[in-house]
């Protein structure tokens, strides 16, 4: 049993002494940007992920000192990673235009028939009133030549005052 857990402090002591040896500094931004953009029933959909990376090692002189001088030796990445782009066409808004599209036509049918309808109730109208004035006027030529030639003149009565 000794041997075991002497066994197991000196594992426990060699990897708490090797990874406080670690000397790395690694330093990681990356910002995430998603675009939707809507193109009539198109939606593209774009996901960029910028990253800004700097790793380097910690240098200090190899001596027992505590507090010592140190210097960082850091190189900086830069770059980008396209996560998602894709386009996809919205099935929904596609309906919904070629049910406006439908609408709008049949509403233009109906009001040309609305429009024909019209135009031929007003032409009836108009032939009536055509074929009333013909009338008035035969009656009244009628009336006209039923006089005999012999009559005289009809005389306006004037007003003495």
């Amino acid at each position: 049993m000794k041997k075991i857990t002497l066994l197991v402090f000196v594992l426990g002591a060699f990897i708490f002494t090797s990874h406080a040896q670690e000397n790395k500094t690694i330093k990681e931004v990356s910002t995430v940007k998603r675009v939707v953009k809507k193109e009539g029933s198109q939606v593209i959909v774009k996901e960029v992920e910028d990253v800004e990376k700097e790793q380097g090692a910690v240098i200090v002189a190899g001596t027992e000192e505590e507090n010592q001088f140190f210097k960082e030796d850091s190189t900086k990445e830069d770059g980008q990673n396209v996560l998602v782009d894709e386009v996809s066409i919205d099935k929904e808004n596609e309906a919904r235009v070629a049910a406006e599209k439908k609408r709008q036509e049949d509403e233009m049918i109906k009001s040309q028939a609305e429009a024909k309808a019209k135009a031929e109730a007003e032409r009836k109208i108009l032939e009536q009133q055509a074929k009333d004035r013909m009338k008035a006027l035969e009656l009244n030529r009628k009336k006209l030549e039923k006089r005999s030639k012999g009559t005289g003149k009809l005389k306006k009565k004037r007003k003495n005052n």
